[in-house]
Formats: structure tokens, C-alpha cells, sequence
């Protein structure tokens, strides 16, 4: 996977009118998922809950995405919203997942 041929600030749920956008807040340092339904804000992952790590949202966004009427993740996006939100916060994190896939695809 070429992260830097994907929009990783608006990730489309294949089959929906949904896409998630993947936010993180400097000031709070926490992680979110907005959820966008239509074109139109939906709902946010995380407006309750401090997730401190990219990977909090990801184990609970399925049941926030039911309640929404939307369908779960797949595995390949569950992926890239992990990447989104790294990506999001930017910096030396983001530096080191680009590292790591670029050594996973050397492999």
C-alpha cells in the first residue's frame, strides 16, 4: 500500500454515502473519527472519549458506526483510517509509519 497515493483526510466507505475523516487535537492530544454521512457532518468518534493513541478509535468504531446505520470497517480500511490519524498528527509518527511500510514492502 502507497500511503502517499491515498487521501488520508477523507476515507470513503466503499458502497456508502459515508466517509470518515480522521482528526487529531494538538491542544488535548487526542484522536477522533468524524463521520461524514451525505456530504454532511454526521457524528465524531472520540467527542466522549480520550483516545491518546491512533489505534483507540480503531477498537470501538464499529459500534459507533452501527449506531449511525452505517456499516463496519473493513480490514483494508480500518488500514487506512489508522494511517489517517497518524497522519494527522504528523511529525516523527508519521515519518516512521511511512518507514515502516516502505520496510514491509521491501521484504
Amino acid at each position: 500500500m502507497d500511503l502517499n497515493t491515498l487521501d488520508l483526510t477523507r476515507i470513503a466507505l466503499d458502497g456508502t454515502n459515508a466517509e470518515l475523516r480522521p482528526i487529531f487535537d494538538p491542544v488535548l492530544r487526542t484522536f477522533s473519527v468524524q463521520l461524514w454521512k451525505g456530504g454532511e457532518p454526521s457524528g465524531i468518534h472520540g467527542l466522549i472519549d480520550a483516545f491518546r493513541y491512533p489505534d483507540e478509535p480503531l477498537e470501538s468504531i464499529d459500534a459507533f458506526l452501527a449506531e449511525q446505520d452505517v456499516r463496519a470497517v473493513t480490514g483494508d480500511e480500518a488500514v487506512v483510517v489508522y494511517a489517517g490519524l497518524v497522519y494527522a498528527k504528523g511529525g516523527p509518527d508519521w515519518v516512521l509509519l511511512q518507514m515502516e511500510v516502505a520496510a514491509s514492502q521491501q521484504s
